[in-house]
């Protein structure tokens, strides 16, 4: 009792602040639990110790000669004279930005916090993130965040391992940007993708978002005017189309979703792009070639249509495309367009994006296993769009043509309707189409028994999906609002690079 009340006299001191705290020898168990208490409160109150002169030789001295600064969350509230609070008011990450802000007018042009709690900013507490920025030379800034797994453990060095890697990407690219993959997808709003478009392009799009990705999902809806539609059912289909997405797990939190048309960069920067090429380069691709029917019907949207794809890719300097091989002709456009830039302008303000390949096998119809799955196919049992109900997915797959043997194989030549079912199995459950031939044929399941377990498969996956689909759709003022919110993040980037290349054109 007296050891405790020396103690709690002295923390009632007013110059409660110590550096150091040595013990000796006690007698008993009891005094040293007394101790310990103390020594935990001491800690508790001030867990780090760092000497103000050397914060003050940093902030005064060495970061204005610095052109990249990596500090962790801890060394940020020093610099800053400031703690990290988070007030649960949703205004958590604009906090962090300011605070970077204000290193950069202490004098680094690249800011990187290394790593900060997600929970200290009221986020998941087993996440760390990682936040970045760089001033550009028209005063703005080009920002991103990474999410990482918090590793339990003690670690040394990893602080200085990681400023070397930033170091010797900056050495490398010289863009803090292309320090994370920006990944741009585009899909032309016809109402809702069937299950061709989910597995071939849509999931691909979910996993890349979740592994961290920057990604960027663009309704192209001026890409679906190249021949006229009808207004109200463009409007329809691409809110359809926006709510699919999202009902599928693209997150407009985490990536970005919005309607092409409502950004003017990506005509203007098309116009301003559109210069570079020749009527020749373009006349070459060949999807336009096989579109044209004659010279005097072709539509001049049509023939634009590349231009105006290698505007969407450098808007937002995307350093990667999911794409198809049928579109490496307009990636090797856009790629000529990127260079002819930097020849007639000296400036090399764009990354060369990076085809992702993927391993993707092509849904086939449902009724003519010998074509792709269609939208435009007038037969409706073709295809299974994703929000179907269950009696329709039901009635599509025990429909589907397949042939008079009753064995369950594989052979897109010989078998292509059972092959297509397989298919879709395979890409529904992340199975080899091997494996889910053997499993067939270890339960001796006949196509008619395999149509029956694939169409459970589908229901069971797209169930969840489609009522949150129906309810996306019931609140049109919500799903407009996720879309002006992706529109207002597009608009972030898109005005920072539309003026970058006018400044470079001489128009400002």
């Amino acid at each position: 009792d007296e050891l405790r009340a020396i103690f709690q006299g002295s923390i009632a001191h007013e110059s409660f602040q110590y550096d150091y705290i040595l013990t000796g020898y006690m007698g008993s168990g009891e005094l040293l639990h007394v101790v310990a208490e103390y020594v935990r409160l001491i800690k508790s109150k001030s867990p780090h110790y760092v000497d103000q002169s050397c914060v003050e030789m940093y902030k005064n001295v060495v970061l204005p000669l610095a052109d990249i600064v990596t500090p962790n969350d801890f060394e940020l509230e020093q610099l800053l004279g400031k703690q990290i609070i988070c007030n649960h008011d949703g205004n958590e990450e604009q906090i962090i930005w300011q605070l970077l802000e204000s290193l950069h007018n202490m004098g680094p042009s690249h800011v990187i916090i290394s790593s900060i709690s997600a929970a200290k900013l009221g986020g998941d507490k087993t996440m760390l993130q990682m936040y970045a920025s760089s001033k550009t030379s028209m005063n703005q800034y080009e920002r991103f965040r990474i999410d990482f797994p918090y590793l339990e453990g003690c670690f040394t060095g990893t602080g200085d391992l990681f400023s070397a890697l930033i170091l010797a990407w900056f050495h490398k690219e010289n863009n803090l940007i292309m320090f994370q993959r920006r990944v741009l997808c585009g899909i032309q709003p016809s109402n809702v993708p069937h299950i061709g478009n989910y597995l071939g392009a849509v999931k691909k799009w979910i996993d890349l978002q979740n592994s961290g990705d920057n990604l960027i999902v663009m309704l192209a809806d001026l890409h679906a005017v190249t021949i006229p539609r009808e207004p109200d059912a463009l409007r329809k289909s691409t809110l359809e189309t926006a709510a699919s997405l999202i009902a599928c797990g693209i997150d407009p939190k985490r990536s970005i979703i919005y309607r092409q048309s409502d950004l003017h960069h990506h005509t203007q920067l098309s116009w301003l792009l559109g210069t570079l090429t020749t009527v020749q380069k373009v006349g070459h691709i060949p999807t336009y070639k096989s579109k044209v029917k004659d010279d005097t019907s072709t539509p001049l949207g049509l023939f634009l249509y590349p231009v105006l794809q290698t505007a969407d890719i450098l808007l937002f300097k995307t350093t990667h495309l999911p794409i198809g091989e049928d579109q490496i002709p307009h990636l090797q456009l856009c790629t000529y367009m990127i260079e002819k830039f930097y020849h007639y302008y000296k400036q090399n303000i764009f990354p060369v994006p990076q085809m992702m390949a993927t391993e993707t096998t092509r849904i086939r119809s449902l009724r003519h296993p010998e074509q792709k799955m269609s939208k435009s196919d007038y037969e409706e049992r073709s295809r299974i769009d994703i929000m179907d109900d269950e009696k329709t997915i039901q009635d599509h797959v025990m429909k589907a043509l397949t042939d008079f043997n009753a064995q369950v194989s594989y052979d897109r030549e010989q078998r292509p309707g059972v092959s297509n079912l397989i298919d879709i199995y395979a890409g529904m459950t992340n199975q080899s189409t091997e494996s889910i031939v053997a499993e067939a044929q270890q339960n001796n399941l006949n196509t008619g028994a395999f149509k029956k377990r694939l169409a459970q498969i589908i229901i069971e996956h797209f169930r969840s999906k489609r009522l949150e689909y129906l309810k996306l759709m019931n609140d049109r003022t919500y799903l407009l609002s996720l879309l002006d919110n992706g529109r207002e993040r597009a608009t972030e980037i898109a005005d920072k690079t539309l003026n970058e290349v006018k400044h470079i054109m001489g128009f400002h």
